[in-house]
């Protein structure tokens, strides 16, 4: 069994914002993660279209990535770009704090 639990969400709409992701996110999956981090080109004031979360459990992942891969993004927005998930190559809550721990926006 896969044991993977961090995923790279991939194909955001730019004018996500970080509250928007958490909220999709626990539509189906509240409490069942650990670390979400939205990344933001602060010049352009908008995301980059991809962030990285992870996930307590592997079958929770996995049911996430069943739930949300192909469907288009509930937004308030006109994006026709539906949601893509991959398994990231940094796996781990503590591994991922290691990576973005000096980025500006970080949220646990």
């Amino acid at each position: 069994q896969d044991k993977r639990t961090t995923f790279m969400i991939r194909n955001i709409p730019n004018k996500y914002t970080q509250q928007m992701l958490i909220d999709y996110v626990n539509a189906t999956h509240e409490r069942k993660y650990d670390f979400l981090y939205l990344r933001i080109d602060f010049q352009n004031k908008c995301n980059v279209g991809y962030a990285f979360i992870n996930f307590i459990d592997p079958k929770d992942a996995i049911e996430f990535a069943r739930d949300r891969v192909g469907k288009k993004w509930q937004s308030l927005f006109k994006s026709d770009k539906k949601c893509d998930l991959s398994y990231a190559n940094i796996q781990g809550k503590q591994a991922l704090i290691k990576k973005f721990q000096n980025s500006q926006v970080l949220s646990e």
